[in-house]
């Protein structure tokens, strides 16, 4: 009986467990969507990640997910079309601690404030996979914890 007992209480466990996968992932789709990681004309997506929060039912840990690209915009440029772009959904405030020369904000959805993103426009470095004509590499990581 207790062998029974043992075995329902992991399955139940491991449902657990795969439910938060499940909808942790549907938190990095919904954050993908976003219009914030959208990679603007003439941009060049160089990556996109994601990762999921996880934790437990009780313990819920952010996702996030991350575009990088390069444009051939100047990081201050990059700061203006952002608050051009997005001003009106996304709450964005400069930071004054980015790279030198680069441009760093951070806001969060007007609709949803525990939707945060953070950005950062900084030069093209040699190490960077970027075209030749371009100024910036951008990171745009948006993150989100998924529903209670």
């Amino acid at each position: 009986m207790a062998a029974v007992a043992a075995a329902v209480a992991a399955t139940v466990g491991l449902a657990a467990c795969t439910n938060t996968d499940a909808a942790d992932q549907k938190v990095v789709d919904r954050l993908f969507a976003l219009d914030v990681l959208t990679v603007p004309r003439g941009g060049s997506e160089l990556s996109r990640t994601s990762a999921k929060g996880g934790g437990n039912q009780a313990i819920r840990n952010s996702s996030t997910a991350t575009v990088v690209y390069a444009t051939t915009h100047a990081p201050a440029e990059v700061g203006q079309a952002f608050h051009s772009r997005f001003d009106s959904r996304w709450r964005f405030v400069d930071n004054r601690g980015g790279p030198p020369g680069g441009w760093q904000g951070n806001g969060a959805l007007v609709s949803d404030a525990g939707t945060v993103a953070n950005v950062l426009a900084r030069r093209v470095t040699p190490g960077d996979k970027a075209p030749a004509s371009s100024q910036s590499v951008v990171t745009v990581t948006v993150s989100a914890t998924r529903p209670a």
